[in-house]
């Protein structure tokens, strides 16, 4: 027979994993119902900022005019400071996607916790104590979701992957029918170091959105500038 005890702990399992993975659907479902009827777009990026991707990125962004929202990695802004000055600078969202990375359904809770606050000391010139949050590989837990909430920042989901980390590569097109088919979004990319193949990808994802937003009408925001 099943003890109670067996019973208790799948039971807190369920409420430290499963419980706030079905918050973020819910969540990411109330994004959607807004930039469909707004017909909106919000471009993110994870991971960065690089020397590889994202100076050619906000190149783009410029020559469209566009803003877009930046979740950096705290490592990555340490090594690349005239970049993350360079986002900054140029107007664009930067929220905060740890100091390492690390996947808080790997690691014991408070791994996953010390990584959130030295992503946000990291990024503290760019970034608030309360700026949006972006979990790494979109995994939370009530206690990583407790520790940000606890900072009074949001948490920054998003509607459509791009799939610039799917093998293989969707072509870019592909992300652009979705979107029109889907009539607005919050597009998940990344700025981080890959192979030439994908940085092209996000690059030239990008312009199609963005492309797209101007010939169908859409408004570009960035995701602070959604209500939350």
């Amino acid at each position: 027979m099943i003890s109670l005890l067996t019973i208790a702990s799948v039971g807190t399992i369920g409420s430290l994993y499963f419980s706030p993975y079905a918050w973020r659907f819910w969540c990411a479902s109330a994004l959607r119902r807004q930039v469909i009827k707004d017909r909106t777009i919000v471009l993110t990026y994870d991971d960065g900022p690089t020397a590889a991707v994202t100076p050619e990125l906000l190149d783009v962004l410029a020559h469209y005019r566009a803003k877009a929202t930046f979740f950096m990695l705290g490592r990555n802004a340490e090594r690349h400071m005239d970049i993350a000055n360079r986002v900054f600078a140029e107007g664009h969202d930067i929220g905060c996607h740890s100091y390492q990375h690390l996947n808080a359904w790997k690691v014991v809770p408070w791994t996953a916790i010390s990584d959130i606050s030295a992503g946000y000391n990291k990024l503290s010139s760019w970034c608030p104590p309360d700026g949006m949050y972006r979990p790494p590989f979109g995994k939370i837990t009530l206690p990583t979701y407790l520790a940000v909430r606890c900072r009074g920042a949001t948490i920054g989901w998003w509607t459509i992957a791009s799939g610039d980390t799917y093998n293989p590569l969707p072509r870019s097109k592909q992300v652009v029918d979705r979107l029109l088919r889907e009539g607005g979004g919050i597009i998940l990319m990344h700025d981080s170091h890959r192979s030439k193949e994908r940085n092209d990808f996000v690059i030239e994802t990008t312009t199609l959105l963005l492309e797209a937003a101007s010939r169908e009408g859409f408004v570009i925001k960035r995701l602070g500038e959604l209500s939350h």
